[in-house]
């Protein structure tokens, strides 16, 4: 009973760590700080200071 459970546990975190990639969000990304700008490139995401900028985005 307790290997079933254990390998019960495991099998749901296995596919919660496959099931749930990092999202891209365009061609060419870079993460930008505040102050700075995206400089020629296109924002895309971003939170608070932190923005994503990308050639393109998806």
């Amino acid at each position: 009973m307790q290997f079933k459970l254990t390998a019960l546990v495991f099998a749901a975190l296995a596919a919660v760590a496959v099931a749930a990639p990092k999202p891209q969000q365009g061609t060419n990304c870079r993460e930008v700080f505040f102050p700075a700008d995206c400089g020629g490139q296109v924002r895309c995401d971003g939170a608070g200071s932190i923005s994503i900028c990308c050639d393109t985005c998806f």
